[in-house]
């Protein structure tokens, strides 16, 4: 027994001093990791590999640099834009990558399996309740195992196969954001360039004038010593000449930083001289011209600015998210088989294959299905109110944009005009000077006045040619066509000419949105109409007493209005309220003054009367007109959202009327059901803090009988 014990022991103390020498290596080597800087030698390796990237050769400079090669060169050198193509590059390298998810699990594995005893057992006899007495094995002390096994699992194939998608559309917002960089750069490109012509156009005629400024400068402190004028004066022409020079000095450290900012747009290294190309006189006399009408601009921006669109392409992403929440709630099913290997001599088949498959539920997400639904939700509607918020942001953008341009586009031809008349005061002066009737001071000031003038007006073509590009960039113009034929210096140049020259005619010929909106209220005129509509009852007409001044109407058959209940849905049609009279005073001014009723052939519209009731002041809240009752009721919808309990009790009422000139529909949204006037102004004040109309109004049952357009229906919160 004691022998047994030890061998025992022997064979415990085998099998755990390996493991335990292992783990305290594993340890060691763990608790061995400190903080290690980067030494010289590394960080003299990075500045050497970053160098060589941001300083890699470009397309050498063999001629003056056009506006045009100047883009095309920021297009291809720039890292900015760089980055950008990179992140897409990583974009895409995940989409191809994600696509494998959607694959099954082929798992080939191979191993050995050994012990230092026999793995032996006894048997119970459950009869009896003895052992046997006898140890019997069923397992080699070393063996050899491999199997190749298949799996798939259905869930996950879907929920990879969503994920595969919202990669795809990361590609596309990863694009969307080079396009919003590439555009960013093409306007500063723009102004670094404007401001660099008028620098080198004004630096050649500063240098001269400085020598001349100071040349006086020391003339008058002769003078002074020598006390040839009065000291006062003597002091003050002093000043005078110090002034002038400060303030030349003063516009050549504006203008000597213009040109460096271009050099790095363009991705040239610091301090690399080149050349600007000069435009000419004309062109600096002219301003650039915007032939687009902002209605077009504004559809333009909103189908291609990059913001937008990215916005929509996360709005899928967000849809598939929640499809991808949806499936993981319904149950997995595993699909599996497998051809496997085993050494064990004992097997009487030592090689086999085997399958199945499994169903699996986790029954908790039957509780978290309704809060996983309404997040869901939430998510899909922020991203679509984010979208129209930015929408809002867009055409604010582009209008204010065309706003500027405007402005400067008339300020440089006012700055144009005095510099124009600056230069012919300096002709006088030099004229006058030259024959010895105006002293030295006098030409150098006009000289300098009209240097000023120049400067302002050239430094105010700059701000108008980055307004003319603020324009672009607000319509989210590219710089480039769709395709270009090679990606060298030449062809970029030649894209970005054509681009730059062809941007406002595809701009022109966009739908403007007030055409875009009469489609849209043209199909949900058609949809109406399209579908079946209500049994009307007969009407009963109601013979009315002649009026005594006038003759009587025509007679029209008219239904009888009955008196609903408060928050009950009304439905009327134009054949059973007549519309309001062309003559009505009592029409709303901001509505089309409605067309007459089309006649009802029957016998009782030849001889009835108008059908009249007796209705008391009605206090309504006028929220504006749409072109369709779609229309109406989502603002309804947006308004009573937003408002929620704050509603004073009120309900939509849609009010149709069909204009006289071309009968096409307008939908009058109002408000109704107030407790009195008081109440329907604190509705109106709500809505007017949510940036929306309001009109309080008071409707009597004269207006309603013969001045008020008929009512659609009435919408209850």
């Amino acid at each position: 027994m004691k022998t047994s014990t030890a061998r025992l022991r022997r064979r415990l103390l085998s099998s755990v001093v390996p493991v335990a020498a292992l783990a305290a290596s594993l340890l060691a080597a763990g608790c061995a990791v400190t903080p290690e800087p980067l030494t010289a030698e590394e960080n003299m390796a990075r500045v050497r590999k970053d160098l060589g990237v941001v300083l890699a050769p470009q397309e050498p400079l063999t001629k003056a640099v056009s506006m045009d090669e100047a883009m095309a060169r920021a297009i291809k050198y720039n890292l900015d834009e760089r980055v950008k193509i990179m992140e897409m590059a990583v974009a895409t390298d995940q989409l191809n990558l994600s696509r494998y998810d959607m694959l099954p699990r082929v798992v080939a594995s191979a191993g050995y399996v050994g012990r230092n005893n026999d793995a032996g057992s006894e048997s119970l006899n459950l009869a009896t309740g003895r052992r046997t007495g006898e140890s019997t094995t069923a397992t080699d002390r070393h063996r050899r195992t491999g199997d190749l096994a298949f799996t798939w699992n259905i869930l996950d194939f879907g929920v990879s196969y969503l994920r595969a998608r919202q990669n795809a559309n990361l590609v596309l917002i990863a694009d969307e954001r080079r396009r919003r960089v590439v555009q960013g750069i093409m306007q500063d490109v723009r102004t670094a360039y404007w401001r660099a012509v008028a620098a080198e156009r004004l630096l050649r005629r500063l240098a001269p004038l400085e020598k001349r400024v100071e040349g006086a400068r020391r003339d008058a402190r002769t003078l002074e010593a020598l006390r040839v004028q009065a000291p006062l004066q003597a002091l003050n022409y002093t000043r005078t000449l110090v002034e002038t020079l400060r303030q030349l000095q003063s516009l050549r450290r504006e203008l000597v930083a213009s040109k460096s900012q271009l050099g790095a747009l363009m991705g040239l290294p610091p301090g690399e001289p080149f050349e600007i190309e000069l435009p000419s006189a004309t062109v600096m006399t002219s301003p650039p011209k915007m032939d687009v009408a902002v209605e077009a601009l504004e559809t333009y921006a909103l189908l291609n600015r990059p913001e937008l669109l990215e916005e929509s392409y996360n709005q899928r992403i967000t849809a598939d998210e929640t499809w991808r929440s949806l499936l993981k709630l319904l149950p997995g099913i595993d699909v599996n088989s497998a051809l496997r290997y085993d050494s064990n001599s004992f097997l009487l088949n030592q090689r086999w294959a085997d399958y199945g498959a499994r169903i699996s539920w986790n029954l908790i997400n039957l509780v978290s299905a309704p809060a996983t639904k309404s997040y869901a939700d939430a998510q899909e509607e922020l991203v679509d109110f984010r979208r129209q918020a930015l929408s809002m942001a867009v055409l604010s953008q582009v209008h204010v944009a065309m706003l500027q341009f405007r402005e400067l586009k008339q300020e440089f031809a006012l700055t144009a005009e005095q510099a124009d008349l600056d230069t012919r005061i300096r002709s006088q002066y030099t004229n006058v000077g030259d024959a010895g009737q105006v002293g030295e001071l006098g030409v150098i000031q006009s000289e300098v006045t009209a240097l000023l003038s120049d400067l302002r007006r050239d430094l105010v073509l700059a701000d108008l040619h980055n307004a003319y590009a603020r324009v672009m960039v607000s319509a989210g113009v590219d710089p480039l066509p769709e395709t270009v034929a090679a990606d060298d210096l030449n062809s970029l140049t030649q894209a970005v000419s054509k681009g730059l020259s062809s941007w406002q005619e595809r701009a022109g010929t966009m739908l403007r949105m007030r055409e875009l909106m009469a489609k849209d209220a043209a199909k949900d005129t058609k949809a109406e109409a399209a579908k079946p509509a209500a049994p009307v009852p007969a009407p009963v007409p109601t013979p009315l007493p002649a009026p005594a001044p006038t003759p009587a109407p025509p007679p029209v058959a008219a239904a009888p209005v009955a008196k609903a209940p408060k928050d009950a849905a009304v439905a009327a049609t134009p054949a059973s309220i007549p519309s309001a009279p062309a003559s009505s005073s009592s029409s709303p001014a901001h509505m089309a003054v409605a067309a007459p009723a089309p006649e009802v052939k029957t016998p009782a519209a030849a001889s009835a009367p108008v059908a009249t009731a007796s209705f008391s002041p009605v206090i309504q809240a006028d929220l504006g007109a749409y072109a369709s009752h779609r229309l109406a009721e989502r603002e309804w919808g947006m308004i009573a959202g937003r408002l929620g309990t704050g509603t004073e009790g009120a309900g939509a009422l849609y009010v149709t009327t069909r204009r006289s000139q071309d009968g096409k529909p307008i939908v009058q949204l109002r408000a109704g059901g107030f407790a009195d006037r008081a109440a329907a102004e604190r509705f109106c004040h709500r809505v007017k803090d949510k940036q929306r109309e309001c009109t309080v109004r008071t409707v009597s049952a004269q207006e309603n009988q013969s001045g008020t357009p008929s009512t659609g229906g009435v919408a209850s919160l």
